[in-house]
């Protein structure tokens, strides 16, 4: 898939600092998507993801189609035996209000 967009190392700790908190601190944790299939999460991104909307919104119907097959077939590779895991982090910030 594509890159991986990271912030940059303290823009959290230094809005939630800026906003008033003290005793910042955050933890980067691993939260892979899991679903029955890749099928399952194309179906999700179609409802979800308007941005890929936006970004298709110029093509055909048989572009957009196009697209999407592709986003399939590439997130297959994130098929397990299981079902799907596709990969996600996020970031969990917590402080205190003084």
């Amino acid at each position: 898939m594509g890159k991986t967009l990271l912030l940059p190392e303290g823009v959290i700790e230094k809005a939630f600092s800026q906003a008033g908190f003290i005793n910042v601190k955050s933890e980067l944790v691993d939260s892979p998507l899991l679903l029955a299939s890749a099928k399952e999460c194309v179906r999700f991104e179609k409802e979800s993801f308007g941005a890929l909307h936006q970004m298709m919104s110029t093509l055909s119907d048989n572009d957009k189609d196009s697209v999407w097959n592709e986003i399939e077939v590439e997130l297959k590779k994130f098929e397990t035996e299981n079902g799907f895991a596709g990969p996600c982090e996020m970031v969990v910030a917590v402080g205190e209000k003084p």
